[in-house]
């Protein structure tokens, strides 16, 4: 099977800042929620120093712009995912069910552990720069193919359109539990999204509409009224 394509993440135009660690790690945690909740626009340097509790101009001994930390946001989400799903994608000896199964599960656990990460690419992508959105986006088609494939796997009846529309809604729909909190423990909704996931994937495919009853006369306008 196909690995998916790994990008290449383009260089920053200058070479990251590197401050205190564990300072440089309050800094991202607070952009990521704050891009998340108020927008990559709506947030300013000041803002991300004041949740993190240092001065807004101590975020640029960390990054030198804030299109910098979006950009190691976004693409340290990406890092994530392919890290959290490469063994589900490489393995081989799987059976097709089992396969489609570990993709699936591996794909929402890490996608629903970096929350933050991934609702920043929902929301923010349009906001970087292209050499930095160019190589995400292929990744992404990447790692659709290797869904689609697992699931053509399995249903061999399924054109390759119709593979890649389901996986499309199927990853869409992973990603939009990003984008609005909820109130679930994780695991609880690591299992839910899973398992909604799976039986959508595999549920049948009607290759008609469905007719229903052929509708008769009613009485209303275009009936003729009863003399009295």
């Amino acid at each position: 099977m196909r690995t998916p394509h790994t990008p290449q993440h383009a260089a920053p135009s200058s070479s990251p800042k590197r401050g205190r660690p564990s300072r440089r790690a309050d800094i991202f945690a607070s952009a990521l929620r704050l891009f998340r909740e108020r927008g990559f626009h709506a947030t300013s340097i000041n803002d991300i120093g004041e949740d993190a509790g240092v001065a807004g101009t101590a975020v640029y001994s960390h990054f030198e712009t804030k299109q910098d930390l979006l950009a190691e946001a976004i693409q340290e989400g990406a890092r994530r995912i392919r890290g959290g799903v490469s063994a589900a994608v490489e393995d081989d000896s799987l059976s097709p069910d089992v396969a489609l199964e570990a993709l699936v599960r591996a794909y929402v656990k890490v996608v629903l552990d970096n929350a933050d990460m991934n609702a920043c690419y929902v929301l923010e992508a349009r906001s970087l720069r292209e050499d930095v959105r160019d190589p995400l986006i292929r990744g992404e088609r990447g790692l659709r193919t290797a869904w689609c494939d697992r699931l053509l796997a399995e249903r061999p009846e399924l054109s390759r359109e119709q593979g890649q529309t389901m996986v499309q809604m199927a990853i869409f729909a992973v990603v939009a539990l990003c984008v609005h909190r909820n109130r679930m423990d994780r695991d609880s909704l690591v299992e839910l999204a899973s398992s909604q996931v799976l039986g959508a994937l595999r549920s049948p495919v009607r290759t008609q509409p469905v007719k229903g009853p052929a509708a008769g006369p009613t009485e209303g306008a275009n009936t003729p009224c009863k003399k009295q």
